[in-house]
C-alpha cells in the first residue's frame, strides 16, 4: 500500500513537472500564450565567481514554416532579474538581453556572487504586442578556485595546404569545428564520459554560415573572410594570401545549429621576412566615436558610432552589408579576446550619420576596433581605438 501510494505521489509530481515545463533537446522551455522560450545552460553548470553564458530562444508558435519552422521573434526587449529567494536582501542582478547573431537568439552574461538556489525572471518585450513574463530556476555552485578549466563545448581546428604557410604565397585554409558532447547511458542519465565530435550542422547567421576574422599579432593586418561549407561539416577558403609574416589570430564567429553563437580561435604562423604595414582606411569614410561616452566592461551597452564621407557630410547613404547596416569587430590589447556587434535593429536614427552598436566588452583595457559598412555597392572599413573602463 505504502508502495502504492508512494508511485502515485510520484506520478503526481511528474505530471505537473510536464505540465509546468516542456522539454526541446535537452532543454527547459516556458511557453507563455503563442509565445516560447527555451533556456540554454553552459554543458557544465553555473558556477559562482565567473562570468556565466545563458542562451535563450523565443519563438511565436502561432506562426510556422514549412521550412524555417516556427518563427523567430526578433527585435524584442528583454529585461533579466536575477534574485536569490533566501537571501532577499541581496541585491538583484538585472540586465538587458543583447541580440545573437542567430534571429529570435538572445544572450545574458550574469556572475553570480556564491552558489546557492537564484530565480531567473524575463520580461519580454515582442515588437508590436504586449510584453508577457516567464521564469526559470537557477541552480549555482559555488566557487571552486582549484577545479579544472571548463570544458570547452566547442572547438576550433585548422589544417593549410601546403602546410607550411609563407608570406605572399597562396594557399587553401580548411576550418574544422568540433563538439566536445557529453555521451548518455542505456538509460538516458549523463555518463560523466565526453567524445569529441565534428559539428556538421550550422545555422546562418547575418547571410553566412561561418563569419572569419584574421588578425596580425600587431593588429596592422585585419581581413573579414567567409569560407565556403563543405558536406562533411568543414569550410575551406581557397588562395588566400598572407601579405606578411608573422603570428596571426583567427576568430570564426560560427552558430553550430541550436547551440547559439560561438566565438571560437586558432592561432596560424606564418614564415617570410616581409612586416605587416598598417592597412590604410577607406579614403572616402571618416568615423569617430560620439563624445561623452562612458563603457564598462561586462555590461551590455550602446556604443556610439559617428560617419561622414570625404566632404564632412554625414553619411546616410549606408547600405545593408550581410544583413546589418554596419559591423564592429573589437579585439583586445592581447590580441585573444574577440567582440563582433552589430547595430541596434530598434534604434530609428542608425544609417543618418550614425551607428548605436550594442556591445559588451568582457573586460577593461584598451581595444583595436574596425568598422565596416557598404556603400555603393562597395565595403568600406576603417580602423580605430575603444577604451573600456
Amino acid at each position: 500500500m505504502k508502495k502504492l501510494w508512494f508511485s502515485l505521489c510520484l506520478l503526481i509530481v511528474v505530471a505537473q513537472t510536464v505540465a509546468q515545463d516542456v522539454v526541446f533537446n535537452d532543454y527547459l522551455t516556458r511557453e507563455s500564450g503563442k509565445y516560447r522560450v527555451t533556456l540554454r545552460l553552459p554543458a557544465d553548470g553555473l558556477f559562482a565567481g565567473e562570468e556565466q553564458q545563458l542562451e535563450l530562444r523565443v519563438r511565436d508558435a502561432s506562426r510556422v514554416d514549412a521550412v524555417l519552422g516556427v518563427a523567430a521573434v526578433i527585435r524584442a526587449r528583454i529585461e533579466a532579474e536575477i534574485t536569490m529567494p533566501a537571501m532577499a536582501a541581496m541585491p538583484a542582478i538585472n540586465e538587458q538581453a543583447h541580440s545573437e547573431s542567430v534571429p529570435g537568439d538572445y544572450g545574458l552574461h550574469p556572475t553570480f556572487a556564491h552558489g546557492g538556489d537564484y530565480f531567473l525572471s524575463l520580461r519580454i518585450v515582442p515588437l508590436a504586442d504586449e510584453p508577457f513574463i516567464v521564469s526559470f530556476p537557477l541552480a549555482v555552485t559555488d566557487e571552486a578556485p582549484s577545479r579544472k578549466a571548463r570544458i570547452k563545448p566547442f572547438e576550433l581546428t585548422l589544417k593549410t595546404e601546403p602546410q607550411k604557410v609563407k608570406a605572399g604565397e597562396a594557399f587553401v585554409l580548411r576550418l574544422q569545428v568540433w563538439a566536445n558532447r557529453e555521451t548518455r547511458d542505456a538509460y538516458g542519465f549523463p555518463s560523466g564520459k565526453r567524445v569529441r565530435e565534428p559539428v556538421t550542422a550550422f545555422d546562418t547567421a547575418h547571410e553566412r554560415k561561418l563569419h572569419l576574422m584574421i588578425v596580425s599579432r600587431d593588429f596592422n593586418f585585419f581581413a573579414h573572410e567567409h569560407p565556403a561549407p563543405q558536406s562533411d561539416g568543414s569550410f575551406v577558403l581557397r588562395d588566400f594570401v598572407f601579405p606578411c609574416a608573422g603570428e596571426f589570430q583567427l576568430f570564426a564567429d560560427v552558430t553550430p545549429q541550436n547551440a547559439g553563437s560561438q566565438i571560437l580561435s586558432v592561432t596560424v604562423k606564418v614564415a617570410g621576412k616581409a612586416a605587416c604595414i598598417k592597412a590604410e582606411d577607406a579614403s572616402d569614410l571618416r568615423v569617430a566615436l560620439a563624445e561623452r561616452q562612458t563603457l564598462v566592461a561586462k555590461k551590455t551597452q550602446p556604443l556610439k558610432v559617428m560617419l561622414w564621407d570625404a566632404d564632412g557630410k554625414a553619411m546616410d547613404d549606408l547600405q545593408l552589408y550581410l544583413g546589418a547596416l554596419g559591423h564592429l569587430m573589437m579585439i583586445y590589447a592581447d590580441g585573444k579576446t574577440f567582440v563582433h556587434a552589430h547595430p541596434d535593429e530598434r534604434e530609428a536614427m542608425n544609417g543618418k550619420g550614425r551607428l548605436m552598436f550594442l556591445v559588451r566588452p568582457p573586460k577593461a583595457g584598451n581595444y583595436f576596433a574596425w568598422v565596416e559598412v557598404q556603400r555603393e555597392g562597395r565595403v568600406r572599413r576603417v580602423r580605430l581605438s575603444v577604451a573600456v573602463e
